[in-house]
């Protein structure tokens, strides 16, 4: 823990706080849907979401994002470092992508396990990852995240590793946002096995963006038995354009805050009114 938390002091400037659920926070991916056009009320769940949880056999309700980040402009480097796999800048140095995403995911795991056990309703069985899934491009032998969970000491004795397969066909589908309920398939199971029954399952990705690689893999999981899926994210990528007002007052209230690995979107249950009127 030590080290990880020296780790991502080096680089704290980089992450940005996930807002908790709140009037115009989507409880699902907690960034920002627009209001609804008849009453100026924010909508409970973004349209994103809304489109990433249809169609599927069961969607978790569960995402717990680490840090907002963006893709474009001078603050993405969170984003080229995590998805781009960049090597970080960090004083007096740099910092390998594998190396800040593990001790990203280990130092948020001690800090807020309490709060991820409790979304699964009890300690979890079984942690595994999201197998990539690329049009017209090689797939790496080994994903980065297997290597990451193996280096993290709570998760290295639950992790299953290759659980989930990607289905190539499919893959169109999720590079343009939508999910589908056969994306992915469990190792040596047919559609009908329980393989899975009672577990509760940490499914770690690094990025979310949509959110269609996640709930299409929740879905999995669901379908062949298991009890829980809490899905755990490095970034939640947000577009703070200004034709979605909720998502840049989100990244703007984030920008203007320190980052605290000691609160996440689970437990954290400042009065947010008040915590504008101090600044």
């Amino acid at each position: 823990m030590d080290d990880a938390r020296a780790v991502t002091d080096r680089v704290i400037h980089l992450y940005r706080n996930v807002p908790a659920t709140r009037p115009g926070v989507c409880r699902i991916c907690h960034t920002g849907p627009n209001n609804k056009r008849d009453t100026g009320e924010p909508h409970d769940i973004c349209s994103s979401c809304e489109r990433t949880m249809g169609g599927l056999y069961r969607p978790t309700e569960h995402v717990v994002p680490i840090s907002l980040a963006v893709q474009y402009g001078e603050d993405n480097a969170l984003f080229k470092i995590v998805v781009s796999k960049a090597n970080a800048r960090a004083a007096p140095g740099w910092m390998t992508p594998r190396r800040l995403m593990t001790a990203t995911l280990s130092r948020f795991y001690q800090a807020h396990e309490a709060c991820l056990t409790g979304l699964a309703g009890g300690p979890f069985t079984l942690v595994t990852s999201i197998p990539t899934t690329r049009r017209n491009q090689p797939v790496e032998a080994i994903h980065p995240l297997i290597l990451i969970i193996n280096d993290i000491n709570a998760w290295k004795d639950l992790h299953k590793p290759h659980l989930l397969l990607a289905n190539d066909e499919h893959a169109p589908s999720l590079y343009d946002r939508y999910s589908h309920p056969d994306a992915f398939h469990v190792m040596g199971a047919r559609k009908e096995d329980q393989v899975l029954h009672g577990e509760r399952v940490l499914l770690v990705d690094d990025w979310f963006m949509s959110g269609a690689h996640v709930q299409s893999a929740a879905s999995t999981l669901f379908e062949h038995g298991a009890e829980e899926v809490v899905a755990l994210v490095i970034i939640r990528v947000i577009d703070p354009s200004p034709d979605r007002p909720n998502r840049m007052t989100i990244w703007q209230e984030a920008s203007a805050e320190p980052f605290d690995f000691d609160r996440c979107c689970i437990c954290d249950r400042h009065d947010h009114t008040r915590s504008l009127s101090s600044r």
